[in-house]
């Protein structure tokens, strides 16, 4: 059955709408991505210069600043802020930091 010209015009504006989100999305995790990774290269460099609790600090920080990108970029998205997989995220980020830089 044909679709109606209001019923077309929805479905282009609901499509319209997934590609915005997304493209917010991918612009958010492109400009906070920089702080998730420079964390933790200024804790390799900190630990180096004999600054282990500075380092510590800043993978502390990446957990925040890395929940919050996950939790906006879902939200941009539409979707659920959290949920128990993408929780795992913030926690890995550090932990794999952490293994780069005294592993």
């Amino acid at each position: 059955m044909p679709l109606t010209p209001a019923q077309e015009r929805a479905r282009e504006l609901e499509a319209l709408n997934r590609v915005r989100r997304r493209v917010a999305a991918i612009g958010f995790v492109a400009i906070i991505g920089h702080g998730v990774i420079a964390l933790p290269v200024v804790a390799h460099h900190l630990v180096a210069d004999g600054r282990t609790s500075d380092a510590v600090v800043l993978l502390v920080l990446t957990v925040f600043v890395t929940t919050v990108a996950v939790v906006v970029t879902r939200l941009i998205l539409g979707r659920a802020p959290i949920t128990p997989l993408w929780a795992l995220v913030p926690v890995a980020v550090p932990l794999l930091a952490a293994w780069w830089i005294w592993g």
